[in-house]
């Protein structure tokens, strides 16, 4: 059986289709503007099942409509507690994360937001956070004062105590922004020693670099949560 599943997510767009053992055989990734590119390389392929799960309800796909499409909502991820207003993404990769490493689990999705969710032994929605991503938070310094410049995100953890402004802010953001992520884990950890703790988006190898201790990283995860749905 082929199957197409396309995450749709604030930044970006993401394909993979799975094969008949629920692997991955393709992967795909573009920004918004590039979805012609994506429709045109799969234009002349047939899928018996397609998935899409989507957190820009204005973005719509040639998929969209197909008698064989499924549009996952954050109502059909098996999951007990989710709230209406949860981002289906967020709660796939929880999901995702639980079935395939085991509950109880903490997710960290690292991207355009980022996004921590913690989920029981039990498949509750234990609580969770949401903060602005990397990117996010230097363009939006720079958005909202009249001096400060959009900075690149530093490959290495940037000195603690710096001594200039373009160093202050890439120490502002990474320093506060690792110390509140580990503050999480930490305190999950206090809870829920057994449990793993997972991080995916498109920051997270970046945030492990920079010293975030988490267990495991996982690209995957919202693939492997609409795979994972009765």
């Amino acid at each position: 059986m082929s199957f197409l599943a396309i995450a749709i997510g604030n930044t970006r767009i993401k394909a993979v289709i799975f094969g008949s053992k629920k692997q991955i055989l393709e992967e795909y990734a573009y920004t918004h503007e590039q979805l012609p590119n994506l429709e045109a390389k799969l234009a002349t392929r047939d899928f018996e099942r397609i998935a899409i799960a989507s957190v820009v309800p204005n973005i719509i796909t040639s998929w969209h409509h197909l008698q064989q499409t499924q549009i996952i909502t954050t109502a059909d991820v098996p999951l007990q507690g989710l709230y209406s207003t949860m981002g289906c993404d967020r709660a796939l990769a929880a999901y995702g994360a639980g079935e395939t490493y085991g509950y109880p689990v903490m997710v960290i999705d690292a991207g355009t937001a980022i996004t921590i969710t913690g989920i029981d032994a039990h498949k509750n929605l234990f609580g969770g956070a949401i903060v602005a991503g990397l990117r996010s938070q230097f363009a939006c310094l720079h958005q909202n004062t009249a001096a400060l410049p959009n900075l690149p995100i530093p490959e290495t953890l940037p000195r603690r105590w710096a001594t200039d402004t373009h160093s202050a802010i890439q120490s502002g953001v990474a320093h506060l922004l690792i110390a509140g992520l580990q503050s999480y884990i930490d305190d999950w950890r206090s809870q829920f020693p057994h449990s793993q703790v997972i991080i995916t988006g498109g920051d997270r190898d970046r945030l492990v670099k920079w010293g975030l201790k988490v267990d495991m990283i996982e690209k995957n995860l919202v693939f492997l949560g609409i795979m994972a749905l009765p």
